[in-house]
């Protein structure tokens, strides 16, 4: 439909002021006809209700902020350094934001509590925007920056939940001033996950260093496994052959042989490995010393106490985490109360020298919080995975948690 006289972009920028300053359910289409200079009826030429001019508001802002974002890049080299750049903004819109970008981040709070809003073009402009994020991490994975042994859709979910507790604790519950300061923090957790350290940099470059041999005959037996796996569960043992696994793992065929008599020996040295990894997980519950033990079952009985309540976990998701009066109400603090035992096991992990000396419990708390918001809004509320695969991300998730905690970053920045 035309847009006679800019009214559409005066309506859209009228919107965007109202609801942002007194959300969906407080603001009337007559406000802001009234803010806009136009009369109440034009709104619905150009818009089917309220909802869909809150979701085309946001739609417009997180495109201007792609574009913004874009231009930041200009002149960067490297992923590490379009990631740091990428968290960096996100910070600076906390911090030091021009009107537009404030406002953006209040409505995205406003529009993601909404389930019709996933079904609204103004979320496909902010999956075009995620999927700058996607385009840096598949970038460091190919060009060997970061690990390749994670999905980058969890990861992708997990960064971005991090920084919407870190926007919630600066502009809505106020625990700080400022999110900048975090910066150095977040990266290094971030880095920590996906990152790939020096030694086993030096070894992908050159395998005949000292232990580098080694090394990558682990690797290539590691890969076929996990290409075999791959496989078979889409194909069946039967159907599967061996140039399909070798083509996967990128070995020749003939490697295969040096670590498998067949393919029968393939098959049932999927399981050997697993028993193995799982008898020593199991041995560590016993172990009530391991803080890095302690912190894998608080992650997972975190997921699961909340999973086993879907009902509440989708009110809560949906109608009053994203909603700013949460966070002066008595059931906010006992939300923060429930973590208090996330930070006995921090704490501990660092006095036995397990977990980083300079480990910043509240940025942890954050990426926490923050990846368990955003996976359990699509496993629950966009119901886009089946229960095995929850049960999968959750296994990788609580090893990227863990991997932050426990792994010393050097040179973070060297190349931001």
């Amino acid at each position: 439909m035309g847009n006679k006289n800019g009214k559409k972009e005066a309506i859209l920028r009228a919107a965007q002021e109202v609801f942002a300053e007194k959300g969906l359910a407080n603001s009337t289409v007559s406000e802001i006809a009234k803010k806009a200079d136009v009369v109440d009826s034009i709104i619905y030429h150009y818009f089917e209700n309220k909802e869909d001019l809150l979701f085309s508001s946001i739609e417009e802002l997180i495109e201007k902020s792609h574009n913004e974002l874009l231009f930041h890049f200009k002149g960067l080299m490297g992923p590490v350094s379009h990631l740091g750049k990428m968290v960096w903004f996100h910070l600076y819109q906390n911090d030091f934001s021009s009107g537009d970008a404030r406002m953006m981040k209040n409505l995205l709070f406003e529009c993601r509590s909404n389930k019709d809003f996933y079904s609204h073009s103004g979320y496909k402009a902010l999956q075009r925007y995620a999927g700058v994020m996607l385009a840096i991490l598949k970038k460091g994975v190919n060009e060997k920056y970061f690990r390749d042994d994670f999905e980058i859709g969890i990861v992708r979910d997990m960064i971005f939940g991090f920084l919407d507790e870190e926007s919630l604790s600066c502009l809505a519950y106020r625990e700080i001033d400022e999110t900048m300061s975090d910066f150095e923090s977040i990266m290094a957790l971030i880095m920590a996950m996906i990152g790939i350290e020096s030694d086993e940099a030096s070894n992908n470059m050159n395998p005949s260093a000292p232990g580098g041999a080694e090394v990558a005959k682990i690797d290539k037996a590691s890969r076929v496994l996990d290409a075999a796996v791959s496989i078979f569960a889409q194909k069946g043992h039967r159907k599967t052959t061996m140039l399909e696994i070798a083509e996967k793992a990128g070995v020749a065929e003939g490697t295969i042989y040096e670590y498998f008599k067949n393919k029968q020996d393939l098959l049932y040295s999927i399981p050997k490995g697993k028993f193995l990894q799982y008898q020593a997980r199991l041995k560590r519950v016993f172990d009530p010393k391991d803080p890095l033990e302690k912190l894998r079952c608080f992650i997972g009985e975190y997921f699961r106490i909340f999973s086993t309540d879907s009902e509440f976990l989708s009110i809560f998701l949906c109608d009053i985490k994203l909603n700013k009066q949460f966070y002066n109400t008595e059931a906010f603090i006992a939300f923060l109360n429930t973590n208090e035992m996330l930070y006995e096991i921090l704490n501990e992990g660092k006095e036995m020298k397990v977990f980083r000396q300079d480990l910043n419990n509240r940025v942890f708390r954050n990426l926490f919080l923050g990846s368990f918001s955003h996976l359990a809004i699509r496993w629950f509320v966009l119901e886009r995975v089946t229960p095995l695969k929850m049960m999968s991300e959750l296994a990788t998730i609580t090893s990227l948690l863990c991997r932050a905690v426990t792994r010393e970053v050097e040179n973070v920045f060297e190349n931001i």
